[in-house]
């Protein structure tokens, strides 16, 4: 007869101590493994238009439709990975979005006043109106709060809220705002006393001791102390279990005693706090201590008021964000890998973004700069640093394995989206523009719900909380998310 567990199923031991196990191919019938792998979600955001001012084209979207489409200047690093290792048929690029605008108090569904910066993050990652003229924060729980609250469901899964740009990097009238303001957020949560918003961490060093460098908390605290008094034994969370152990690896098959092995030896990782890369097996593996951050720099830009002369400093404005987004990266994957995270937001820089372009495109000014110099390639080389981020994280997924021989881009649904697009600025500058929200674009990748990654679909007029949509769509998380409903159904096979 053949023997099945439940996905809850617990190993009981001592102490009241109970530990979770992993998805494993008993946990469902031969045909159904699939089905027990769970899904991920990831959003991320990077705070630049994707043209610069006074061009009536852009140097990203695709001169074609439909799969096998170019690889742009904005588009290049698709391409360009690391290790040469192309993920373009596994990203689909969406041009042509839209933003609509009105005025305050009359806006419509998922829109924003005529005024540019800060007024389209609320519409794009949480589909709801701006609050007023300068009021862009979601009015609603964001997508990857939306997502967790439908696949978190064991006490280790956890929201990961990143950033890459560490602070403002602008200095107005004297007045440091380096650390200030929700703009360099991307994560709003709805709890009891309300929506709340969520810091994300720009700590390298922070990210990675949250998640693989905790010590074991017993859950029972009426029973801490007994547990407590093993620990300090040098007792592992694996000894409180090993009796209920013994008697469930005979039963299992060799591909779920290895699944199991490998999830016991992560959190025997775990407890011991390695500073060092350790391989426990498969997909899942405690990634090396990344050491002391990199240090933290100025402002970039100072705005003098009176006319906004602005004074730029080349050697300011950039922390190093690269290394940091490698690493952010790096645990967000892992930490899918091993099903503590199911849901995670990446903000690549800040909402109206004052970081230092130079490292990106030797040219002297920040990324906002950019845009109103009118330097195309400029902004394109910005545009194509956010799409590399956006790149590592797929191709890292797709390298991982699944307890099934597929990967966890299969069943991992991404989203990356831009403060703005090109063309009619309704803030009194018309057009073509960088602070318009006409011409935006969008991009999805990864297998999950029937996706089809590897195509370039041209949306015109359609919102770009509509990708959104469809990588909650994607994800088994139906019904969208604020004023909007409906996904794009050309995303999906």
């Amino acid at each position: 007869m053949t023997m099945y567990l439940p996905r809850r199923t617990l190993l009981r031991g001592i102490g009241g101590f109970a530990l979770a196990l992993p998805a494993l191919e008993i946990m469902a019938p031969p045909k159904a493994v699939a089905a027990s792998i769970p899904k991920r979600f990831a959003v991320s955001y990077g705070g630049i238009s994707t043209n610069a001012d006074g061009w009536d084209y852009d140097l990203l979207t695709p001169a074609t439709t439909g799969t096998g489409y170019e690889l742009t200047r904005a588009l290049a690093t698709l391409g360009d990975t690391e290790d040469g290792a192309s993920v373009q048929n596994d990203v689909s690029v969406v041009t042509g979005l839209l933003i609509p605008w009105g005025d305050a108090g009359n806006l419509p569904p998922a829109g924003k006043s005529v005024y540019f910066h800060y007024n389209t993050v609320g519409p794009q990652i949480a589909g709801t109106r701006t609050s007023d003229d300068r009021g862009g924060e979601p009015q609603g729980p964001t997508a990857d709060q939306v997502v967790a609250t439908a696949l978190h469901d064991e006490p280790q899964h956890r929201v990961l809220a990143y950033r890459i740009q560490v602070g403002t990097y602008i200095n107005y009238n004297g007045s440091d705002n380096s650390t200030s303001g929700t703009s360099l957020c991307l994560s709003w949560k709805q709890t009891d006393s309300g929506l709340e918003v969520v810091d994300p961490i720009f700590s390298p060093q922070l990210a990675w001791s949250s998640l693989f460098g905790a010590d074991f908390v017993p859950p029972d605290p009426a029973e801490a102390a007994k547990a407590k008094q093993m620990l300090t034994r040098r007792k592992s969370a694996l000894d409180l279990v090993h009796y209920s152990t013994e008697r469930l690896l005979p039963k299992l098959g060799a591909a779920d005693r290895q699944r199991l092995e490998r999830h016991f030896d992560e959190i025997r990782a775990l407890e011991n706090r390695l500073a060092n890369a350790l391989q426990v097996g498969g997909a899942c593996q405690i990634p090396p201590d990344p050491g002391e951050d990199p240090p933290i720099a100025g402002s970039s830009s100072i705005y003098t008021g009176n006319g906004c002369e602005v004074i730029f400093d080349a050697t300011q404005g950039y922390s190093d964000e690269d290394t940091r987004g490698d690493i952010l990266t790096d645990l967000i994957a892992m930490a899918f890998a091993c099903d503590l995270s199911r849901s995670a937001s990446l903000l690549m820089s800040e909402w109206k973004s004052y970081m230092n372009s130079y490292p990106m495109t030797g040219v002297e000014t920040d990324f906002h700069g950019l845009t109103h110099m009118g330097h195309q390639e400029g902004v394109a080389d910005v545009v194509a640093w956010h799409v590399k981020q956006f790149a590592r994280l797929v191709r890292k997924l797709r390298d991982k394995p699944e307890v099934d021989g597929s990967s966890l881009l299969d069943h991992t649904a991404l989203v990356h989206v831009f403060a703005g697009g090109w063309g009619y600025d309704p803030e009194g500058q018309g057009g073509p523009g960088a602070h318009s929200t006409e011409n935006m674009c969008a991009l999805i990748g990864g297998r999950a719900g029937g996706l089809k990654p590897g195509q370039h679909v041209s949306a015109p007029g359609k919102h770009p909380a509509n990708v959104v949509i469809s990588a909650l769509d994607a994800v088994g998380v139906t019904g969208g998310m604020g004023d909007l409903t409906e996904g794009l159904s050309e995303l999906f096979v």
